[in-house]
């Protein structure tokens, strides 16, 4: 089994999906169901960054122009429509966390806790040495950078010179799932998903934390069993925040207070992602929940791929899309997560959630370093 640990202020980061992205082409996976395919998936262009053995380092897509990184520190932007490169860097670094995209600059994190920015053209704009290494990519908005840390510092950075303007620090749990958490930025507040089950919501101007929820409470013998990490970006809109906890539970609390509107005990694997009303996430069994936003109701349930060792999902304009560790992309309706499509690409596991490039189109990174531009249509 492969897995990175990392000691920091006396805590432990453990590699995020450790079972697909370490071991899954080890243990057998469950037979494909079959199913009468009404959706055409083809490739439109491949690229390789290199083997990643990690998975932290995620492509980022902003002004129709996408970032990616390899751990060895080379990043790029290529155009999505034709996956030809923009401009490449061979920038020396090693990179643990990126690619965090703001208003006037991308970032990068590298393994000596410094914080990188370039502008989208590719010139070199300002470094920052933190405490340590960060934990997810940093995010900027309204003019501040946010950056986490793995000994539990949130810091906020001028998104111009890279000037720390305030930091945070949040105690840590004894056992941290690496790479997880994430946060959205907008109208000077920054909501941030957090170890420990716990959801903050900051002010961007001066770091104030202007309310802490929990999104689940730990449980367990073990430090393992009791790991409840709060997992991806927070989905804010229409005064919520939605959010879900790893082995805990899903919920969605108000956008001022934090005051809870509903939760759902919920065996998530991954992050919520948004489709309409609903709320979609994969599962440690590898089902597939869509949830309503607004009551936390059960709408649908796909339970015909467990054994997969699904990735997190994503939504186009028409489907659920989400990838396995035999390297299939398998595409759900949205309406009732019933399988529609399927599309093997190879037989590495693909580690990320794809990423969404508009229309029906996402980009699909494995765990060899491949990245696969798809689109799907439906056949009739």
């Amino acid at each position: 089994m492969n897995a990175r640990f990392m000691s920091a202020m006396g805590w432990i980061a453990v590699l995020a999906g450790l079972v697909l992205a370490g071991c899954a082409d080890k243990l057998p996976l469950s037979p494909l169901p079959v199913i009468k395919p009404t959706v055409t998936a083809e490739v439109n262009w491949k690229s390789s960054l290199g083997k990643t053995d990690e998975g932290f380092l995620v492509p980022a897509l902003r002004d129709h122009q996408l970032y990616v990184a390899s751990e060895k520190g080379q990043l790029t932007a290529i155009n999505p429509d034709n996956g030809k490169t923009i401009w490449s860097l061979s920038t020396g670094e090693e990179f643990s966390a990126g690619v965090g995209v703001g208003e006037h600059a991308i970032f990068m994190g590298n393994k000596k806790g410094d914080v990188l920015a370039w502008i989208p053209s590719g010139q070199f704009l300002w470094r920052t040495a933190l405490s340590s290494e960060l934990m997810v990519p940093p995010q900027a908005a309204d003019g501040v950078v946010v950056a986490r840390t793995a000994d539990g510092k949130i810091v906020g950075l001028n998104e111009a010179d890279g000037k720390v303007l305030w930091t945070q620090t949040r105690s840590m749990p004894p056992l941290v799932l690496r790479g997880v958490s994430g946060m959205t930025l907008g109208n000077g507040q920054a909501a941030i998903s957090l170890p420990g089950g716990k959801l903050v919501q900051m002010s961007l101007t001066d770091g104030t934390v202007l309310w802490e929820s929990m999104v689940s409470n730990s449980h367990g013998a073990t430090e393992l069993e009791r790991m409840n990490d709060v997992l991806g970006d927070p989905l804010v809109g229409s005064g919520m925040v939605c959010t879900v906890s790893y082995q805990g539970r899903a919920g969605c609390f108000e956008t001022e207070h934090g005051q809870l509107i509903w939760s759902r005990e919920v065996d998530a694997y991954g992050p919520l992602v948004e489709a309409g009303g609903q709320l979609v996430l994969s599962t440690t069994k590898s089902d597939v929940m869509g949830l309503d936003r607004i009551t936390g109701n059960v709408l649908w349930k796909t339970q015909s791929l467990e054994g997969r060792y699904l990735s997190a999902p994503t939504v186009t304009a028409s489907y659920v899309v989400i990838g396995d560790a035999e390297g299939v992309l398998h595409f759900l309706k949205r309406e009732n997560g019933a399988e529609v499509g399927r599309l093997a690409l190879d037989k590495e596991p693909i580690v990320q959630a794809p990423l969404f490039l508009g229309d029906d189109r996402v980009l699909v990174t494995n765990r060899s370093g491949t990245m696969f531009a798809v689109t799907s249509h439906d056949n009739h």
